[in-house]
């Protein structure tokens, strides 16, 4: 059973991770828009209503990993056709980057944020109270916000399918990277779930970039409240 902690780290994680993912698929969309490829503008995709872009199935997912820490979860990708673009290795680049670059620029949205949020609770001296455990959970969303965005971001962009990394490695490796990829593709969501779940390359990978989020948010925070002193 979930402990009381872990519920209300998922309630407020919630926010930040809709928002991540919905802005992170509209940015491959728009991407792919903008590149001459109308395939996401023709199957709805070009649009910022989560439910577009949210998977129920992958949504599931999510909760579950993390409550259990094990597992992954997804949002629907977004399809495009190489064929309709101009210059497609660069331009699948482009498209592949889109995701990631979306959730680093979400960022300093959250950081502003948190930064107001930390000058009113010093202004306000939210010391306790019914009143502080309602600005905890803005904390926590907020702080999510940074660190989910980041994490996205890291994540995405690790070089193996169905990841925006593999896409980015495969436009700049050319014909002999596609191959490989096109025999691990069929396998690539066992093969990821394989290597996060019972290997430390999650932990490899997106360890150091936890820390540096969290520290980021915690250098916001402590900006705005000494500007409120």
């Amino acid at each position: 059973m979930p402990s009381q902690e872990a519920l209300l780290g998922l309630l407020c994680a919630i926010p930040a991770l809709v928002a991540g993912l919905t802005v992170h698929e509209f940015a491959h969309a728009w991407a792919a828009d903008r590149l001459g490829d109308d395939t996401p503008r023709r199957e709805g995709r070009l649009s910022l209503d989560p439910l577009v872009h949210i998977d129920p199935f992958g949504a599931l997912f999510f909760v579950i990993a993390f409550l259990s820490g094990y597992g992954l979860g997804w949002a629907k990708p977004v399809m495009t056709n190489p064929r309709n673009l101009k210059h497609p290795r660069r331009d699948s680049l482009l498209i592949a980057i889109a995701g990631p670059i979306s959730n680093i620029l979400q960022t300093p949205i959250w950081m502003f944020l948190l930064f107001l949020f930390g000058y009113g609770a010093q202004k306000m001296n939210l010391d306790g109270g019914s009143t502080s455990a309602v600005a905890n959970l803005f904390y926590l969303t907020l702080l999510s916000g940074i660190t989910l965005n980041i994490g996205l971001a890291a994540f995405n962009m690790i070089p193996i399918p169905p990841l925006d990394g593999h896409w980015v490695l495969q436009s700049l490796g050319g014909r002999p990277i596609e191959e490989i990829f096109d025999l691990i593709r069929p396998y690539s969501f066992i093969v990821l779930i394989l290597l996060i779940n019972f290997t430390p390359l999650l932990s490899i990978v997106l360890g150091p970039v936890s820390r540096f989020s969290h520290e980021l948010a915690f250098q916001v925070l402590q900006a705005g409240q000494k500007l409120a002193l």
